[in-house]
């Protein structure tokens, strides 16, 4: 179940960046991605999901005008 949550974030996270287009994210963001996935990849499922779900509201922030 938890694993599904992070793979669901970064799903999520894949579509934005589809949508709005790479170039529209900076740097940090894309570490973060990386890091969530190196994370589910070796089995953290719980760091994947703190990392993505930190960058969903990131970028829910930027999408209201935010930081």
């Amino acid at each position: 179940m938890t694993d599904d949550l992070a793979t669901l974030n970064l799903q999520k996270i894949n579509n934005l960046m589809a949508t709005v287009g790479a170039e529209g994210f900076d740097q940090s963001i894309a570490e973060q991605v990386d890091r969530a996935r190196a994370a589910q990849a070796s089995g953290d499922t719980r760091e994947a999901i703190a990392i993505s779900t930190k960058v969903l509201q990131r970028l829910g922030n930027m999408e209201k005008g935010g930081v």
